[in-house]
């Protein structure tokens, strides 16, 4: 819930389930601001995506915006981030991007739920927009998990999951990654199936896009309920597609839902161009540990 003290965003909903787009807002004047930043923090933690219309902001304002929502990572992969800013992570449909490299995010997950800490919030900030394509997905899990029968409910809460970068079961519509992309060698983690918002205590399904397994289950059942649960949580009533335009800066709670790419043409004609810079944080802002 927003708090009373906070100032009233203009805020409309983009669906029952989650998603809010807030306009009259320049971050550049309001980020050192309190109140306002809570009232940020408070609504996506309630709407779980937020599109914030309408920025201009310099690269060292937009770090400063992505630093109020926890510690930024740097992204694993270098050539990836800027040299000046390494906390933005340059994402675009650059026609040299070997084939073995595109479409990396066509499939629902959380950042970083294959890490011991998996990421807290990921923003975009929209610098160029093809014509077509270049949507993005979003699906609240907290919604999903408030759906199920309380019974289901009460059989999941316990279980813990077994992440695995690239193991995952694929389910309709996405993207199976290249045969040739690089491998990452990283240990597996295990996350509970169901997750606790940190900040709210609102209960969330946890399987990402790297669930791949569950502790005491026999595999073949564990992997039917991953799949169960993937295509729940991905249903239209729980979800949402949004495309980032230049100046929308957009916001998404990985602890409340999941997200997917959209296929893009690689492209620097003229309409085709897509240039998005991503920030992704872990922890919480440092007004909810305040």
């Amino acid at each position: 819930m927003v708090s009373a003290a906070a100032p009233a965003l203009a805020a409309t909903p983009l669906s029952p389930a989650l998603g809010s787009v807030i306009t009259g807002l320049d971050l550049g004047r309001c980020t050192d601001d309190a109140r306002t930043m809570r009232a940020l923090i408070d609504l996506l933690h309630q709407r779980g995506v937020l599109v914030i219309k309408g920025q201009n902001l310099s690269d060292a304002d937009y770090v400063r915006f992505g630093r109020q929502w926890g510690r930024p990572l740097e992204f694993f992969i270098k050539e990836h981030r800027r040299q000046d800013h390494p906390e933005m992570i340059r994402i675009n449909n650059d026609p040299a991007t070997p084939p073995a490299l595109r479409d990396g995010a066509v499939h629902w997950h959380s950042d970083g739920s294959y890490e011991a800490e998996p990421a807290a919030v990921t923003m975009l900030y929209g610098k160029e927009a093809p014509r077509e394509g270049g949507e993005t997905l979003f699906a609240s899990t907290a919604a999903a998990f408030e759906a199920l029968p309380a019974g289901r409910r009460m059989t999941l809460e316990g279980l813990v999951a077994i992440h695995e970068l690239g193991a995952a079961p694929w389910i309709e519509g996405e993207t199976p990654p290249d045969p040739n992309r690089p491998k990452r060698d990283m240990p597996r983690q295990r996350h509970p199936l169901v997750i606790r918002h940190p900040v709210t205590g609102r209960r969330a399904l946890f399987t990402s896009g790297t669930a791949c397994g569950i502790e005491g289950m026999d595999q073949e059942a564990a992997m039917a309920l991953i799949h169960f649960l993937r295509a729940h949580i991905t249903q239209r009533q729980f979800r949402i597609s949004y495309k980032v335009l230049p100046g929308d800066i957009v916001l998404w709670d990985n602890y409340s839902t999941v997200h997917s790419a959209t296929p893009v043409a690689y492209s620097d004609a003229e309409g085709e161009r897509r240039l998005l810079y991503r920030i992704s944080t872990k922890g919480m802002p440092a007004l909810c540990r305040a």
